[in-house]
């Protein structure tokens, strides 16, 4: 079965009057703007003129009536300025076929009226009792001493128990901006908040005349039950509601209330996985679900993320329940690639208030090494993490969260590019290249190449790179300042390369450019030693050839020999 509400409103929304809004839209039968406007015609209508604003006070009404040839519940929202305009707004929501009136009353909170915090301090439940009891003895207006926000809690604990059959001979309202109309059902509604009294005090005594009969009372309750063990019953019942616990038989149809109070005597009827949803919301099923079902808590983490979520943010619960749930959600995340933790990414940064709490959460729940491995699970496992991208998003939530660089330099990648880019552009260090040093586990490899591929910088740049990288280490900033003045031509550093493309990541070592340096030295080398080879061939092909006679017919000339003299006994050329 579906749970989506069909929604009709009136309001004036562009200053020609109190109106209905989108009438022509096809998605909505006639039968829903025609049982909405008898509502309106009865006493479900525009705001008193009287009360100038309704602001935070939830102005709620669940009601069975006739669309059509069917009954189903409707639940009407009133309200006067801020979202509802000057002129105020009338919303109804009709619940479909089959939905009962607990769930009709969740399903109409959520859809069709506006976000309503919980009141500071639950109500105590003697308010329930007296809603049980008024519906046991069939009280026709039942009172809830209650400001709207404290009425609407009761009346949704009471729905989770009341048989269907008994909540539909109810109209159930946080506050009644008028009296009942003469067709309307019996009534169980809150009392005005002050500041309606103030504006409208002749309204406000009339209705407050209408609950006149005052409460039932436990002394009442017991003689009707006229039995111990129905009594107790009846109480457990009253602790069941509180806890926000519903009954599974209250949607049986030939089922009433005294029967279901006779049915359960003295027996308490075990918790259900679906019930621990509901009983996070109230103080007395959280205590019973710390006793005794954090199983429970941890798969709501599990099976709900998004519901999950929403308590660990808006709501502080006992310590042991948020760790239970923070498990669960942890476990749905290794699940699936949803990211149903909500984890910042390169696509979706995530909720800012969200990732704030998240990061306490962790921080309490998990050791240092405990909260290294989920995170590098997560980027292991590609689930959200699947780039460096997604890691630089998440980045702040991680240092957030108490993961440092050195317990996982695996999920805190450098990314030079940036570092080079920012100093070439603008020869300082620029708050996009400092978020990249802080977090530099290996400084001097990193200076060596900006040493290679940035230009020249100037000496507070250069000072300001060392700085930031080292921080307070001495000795490191002392060796950084000796890389740096013996200058790029150092055999310990890496020759200067061109420029690179911006994505081009450095690579440790020899680059491309000294490979092919290499090559051509040996080449070169290699040419030299075969010239040498050939010529001294020649040469000695020349010593080895005996001397040619040569005629002449000139008269001998003297030769004069400047020679050294040869050794002893050997003939000097031109001597006789």
């Amino acid at each position: 079965m579906s749970d989506h509400m069909i929604r009709v409103e009136w309001a004036d929304v562009s200053g020609t009057g109190f109106s209905p809004q989108r009438r022509d839209d096809e998605d909505v039968a006639p039968e829903y703007w025609t049982a909405a406007e008898a509502m309106l015609h009865d006493d479900l209508s525009q705001p008193p003129e009287g009360l100038r604003r309704t602001g935070e006070h939830p102005v709620w009404t669940l009601r069975r009536v006739v669309v059509g040839n069917a009954r189903t519940w409707c639940f009407v929202v009133q309200g006067r300025r801020g979202p509802f305009g000057v002129a105020g707004t009338c919303r109804f929501g009709f619940a479909p076929p089959g939905m009962g009136a607990y769930e009709s009353w969740r399903c109409g909170a959520e859809q069709v009226a506006e976000p309503s915090d919980p009141p500071e301090e639950e109500p105590p439940p003697g308010l329930l009792s007296v809603v049980l009891g008024g519906i046991l003895l069939g009280q026709r207006v039942i009172p809830i001493a209650r400001p709207p926000a404290e009425a609407a809690w009761v009346i949704r604990r009471a729905l989770g128990v009341v048989p269907e059959q008994e909540a539909r001979r109810w109209s159930w309202s946080t506050c009644l901006l008028q009296p009942p109309g003469g067709g309307s059902p019996r009534v169980v509604a809150g009392r005005w908040p002050p500041g309606f009294h103030d504006e409208e005090p002749d309204l406000g005594r009339a209705v407050r005349q209408t609950f006149a009969g005052g409460p039932v009372t436990g002394e009442q309750v017991a003689a009707f039950l006229a039995d111990p063990a129905a009594e107790r019953s009846f109480e457990q019942l009253v602790v069941r509601a509180a806890q926000g616990r519903t009954h599974p038989g209250r949607l049986r149809g030939d089922l009433s209330l005294l029967e279901m109070i006779r049915q359960g005597r003295g027996s308490a009827l075990p918790v259900r996985q679906e019930e621990a949803l509901e009983m996070l919301g109230t103080r007395h099923g959280r205590d019973e679900l710390a006793r005794e079902h954090l199983d429970k808590v941890r798969r709501i983490g599990l099976d709900h993320p998004e519901q999950a979520r929403r308590i660990l943010s808006g709501m502080r619960i006992e310590p042991v329940l948020e760790q239970e749930l923070l498990a669960g959600l942890i476990q749905a995340q290794d699940r699936t690639e949803e990211n149903p933790l909500g984890l910042p990414t390169g696509r979706d940064p995530g909720s800012a208030a969200w990732l704030l709490r998240l990061a306490e959460l962790f921080r309490e729940a998990y050791r240092p090494d405990e909260r290294a491995g989920h995170a590098l699970r997560w980027w292991r496992s590609h689930r959200p993490w699947k780039t460096n991208l997604d890691l630089v998003a998440a980045r702040d939530w991680l240092l957030s969260a108490g993961l440092l660089v050195p317990d996982a330099p695996e999920l805190f990648p450098i990314r030079t590019e940036v570092i080079i880019g920012e100093l070439r552009r603008h020869h300082r260090v620029t708050p996009a290249a400092r978020e990249e040093l802080l977090h530099v586990r290996q400084p001097v490899e990193l200076m060596r190449i900006i040493m290679a591929e940035a230009p020249p910088l100037p000496v507070e740049t250069t000072e300001d790179l060392i700085r930031t990288l080292t921080g307070t280490d001495r000795r490191a900033a002392a060796e950084l300042r000796v890389l740096v003045n013996r200058g790029p031509e150092s055999p310990r550093e890496a020759p200067k390369a061109p420029p690179r493309d911006a994505g081009e990541i450095p690579v440790a070592g020899w680059s491309r450019n000294n490979t092919l340096m290499i090559v051509a030295v040996i080449v070169a080398t290699l040419a030299a030693m075969t010239v040498i080879l050939i010529f001294g061939q020649d040469r000695k092909d020349d010593g080895d050839r005996a001397p040619q006679p040569v005629t002449s017919t000139a008269a001998p000339q003297p030769v004069t020999s400047t020679a050294a003299p040869s050794a002893p006994g050997l003939p000097v050329p031109g001597q006789s």
